[in-house]
């Protein structure tokens, strides 16, 4: 499963096309529920999921707004039993005005219009680390992040 933006959106997309290009004859189902798309080759009983999370830590729509909750991770049911999970964030952490998805930020329980971007980046990795830690067995899933260069942003 990849988790994360359109960056893990193009991973999804060019694995599917690997898989179908090396049995283009196989059966295969594509779904999407809510945010997660699933490829399904039925014929080997393989899934290959995508779930947009861009942030990794919960979005949640509440009477003052869209609040992003960094030190929570209620999406993360969804990865559970996952033989190997891929994620990345970055790309949205900086947008401001009308490409920001979120209207505040609330961690620990206080709630904030916004936080130094890099504080709150910091927050929710520590948030989904500690998710993993708690929620991963090693020896079942594997884990993968994708960052980002700082040099991508000089």
């Amino acid at each position: 499963m990849f988790v994360g933006d359109s960056l893990s959106r193009n991973q999804w997309q060019s694995l599917t096309c690997m898989f179908h290009s090396a049995v283009p004859n196989a059966n295969y189902n594509v779904t999407r529920v809510d945010d997660v798309s699933i490829f399904i080759f039925t014929d080997y009983g393989l899934k290959v999921m995508l779930d947009r999370n861009v942030f990794l830590v919960d979005v949640v729509r509440e009477k003052i707004g869209r609040v992003l909750k960094l030190d929570s991770i209620v999406g993360g049911k969804l990865w559970k039993e996952i033989d190997m999970l891929i994620f990345n964030t970055w790309h949205w952490w900086n947008r401001r005005g009308p490409s920001q998805p979120w209207d505040y930020v609330e961690v620990g329980g206080r709630v904030s219009k916004d936080i130094d971007r890099m504080v709150a980046f910091e927050k929710a990795l520590m948030t989904w680390a500690g998710w993993v830690d708690s929620n991963i067995d090693p020896a079942k899933t594997k884990v993968f992040f994708q960052g980002i260069s700082p040099s991508h942003y000089k």
